[in-house]
């Protein structure tokens, strides 16, 4: 029984969008879709993916309590599980283990001089004490290696060590079939785990791998509409970044892969980038018919939800 509140809220989120772009979700080719930081359920924000019986869906936990969601998996992508930690190297590493579990990371909490002043007790609580625990891991690289070379889209959210796992793929064979990546990012001039990369280091690798950044959901977003506002603001601390395989660099690739990019742009709510796509790729149009979409209501729908 499908019980859990947050869920069913997803759920019928993810039931009206697809009412509303049917047919595409079975066109979609083939496409892994890994789930890095996967505990208590989903990234619904890829409900295309979700949707699609095409799509094998990987969710990577080491703490295998927090995957109890996937023993009542609703949706028609076919569910995996991985219950090892992800390092860039593999191996045994180091996990710190922070007072909330949530926030433990292969690197070690710290505050920082400059952050002193701004952490509050709250905060102090959620990291500290901080106990180490070794624990075995392997790369990236090493589960999708086990998997058909097809499409691959990757989220991850490990507390600071994401750019490393995510090198894995970056530096193998693996970044040849890679479209699209969300990924956790400091926003911080001194982050809380130490070493943590920043966005900005985040995105000077992936334009040079080939991927432009789409989107930032900064943390904490200001509740302000307008740029020229009084409301109160507060440092931001984090973000979540969207990487999608440049177009130029996509126009190279085969037409499944610029497929799984096309239904990338859809899942974030790109709709006029997709309908651009549908556009300008004659290649792309003939695949998506060959796989039974009807292209021309597809174009029309992007179009109305770009509006």
């Amino acid at each position: 029984v499908f019980r859990n509140p947050a869920l069913q809220r997803h759920r019928r989120l993810r039931q009206m969008r697809a009412g509303r772009l049917s047919g595409l979700q079975s066109s979609l080719p083939n496409t892994t879709c890994v789930d890095v930081g996967a505990s208590y359920y989903p990234h619904t924000s890829w409900w295309i993916f979700l949707e699609s019986s095409n799509t094998t869906w990987i969710a990577v936990e080491p703490n295998e309590n927090n995957l109890t969601y996937v023993k009542n998996w609703p949706w028609p992508a076919s569910i995996e599980t991985v219950t090892k930690g992800l390092s860039k190297k593999g191996g045994e590493q180091i996990l710190y283990v922070t007072n909330v579990d949530s926030g433990s990371s292969l690197l070690r909490p710290v505050v920082q001089p400059s952050m002193s002043s701004r952490t509050t007790a709250e905060v102090e609580k959620y990291f500290f004490p901080v106990r180490e625990v070794t624990i075995e891991t392997v790369t990236l690289a090493d589960v999708v290696s086990k998997l058909p070379h097809q499409p691959l889209i990757v989220k991850l959210d490990t507390q600071g060590s994401e750019l490393s796992i995510l090198e894995s793929v970056l530096e193998g064979e693996a970044r040849n079939n890679l479209v699209g990546v969300e990924i956790e990012c400091s926003l911080l001039a001194k982050p809380y785990y130490e070493d943590s990369p920043r966005l900005w280091d985040v995105a000077k690798i992936m334009e040079s791998n080939g991927f432009e950044a789409i989107d930032v959901d900064v943390i904490p977003r200001s509740a302000a509409k307008s740029k020229i506002s009084s409301q109160p603001k507060q440092i931001v601390n984090e973000c979540d970044a969207v990487f999608a395989l440049r177009p130029d660099v996509a126009s190279t690739k085969s037409p499944e892969m610029r497929a799984a990019l096309l239904g990338f742009y859809v899942t974030n709510c790109f709709y006029a980038e997709a309908a651009r796509s549908l556009d300008h790729d004659p290649q792309l149009l003939q695949y998506l018919e060959s796989r039974g979409c009807n292209v021309a209501r597809l174009r029309s729908e992007l179009r109305t939800r770009s509006v």
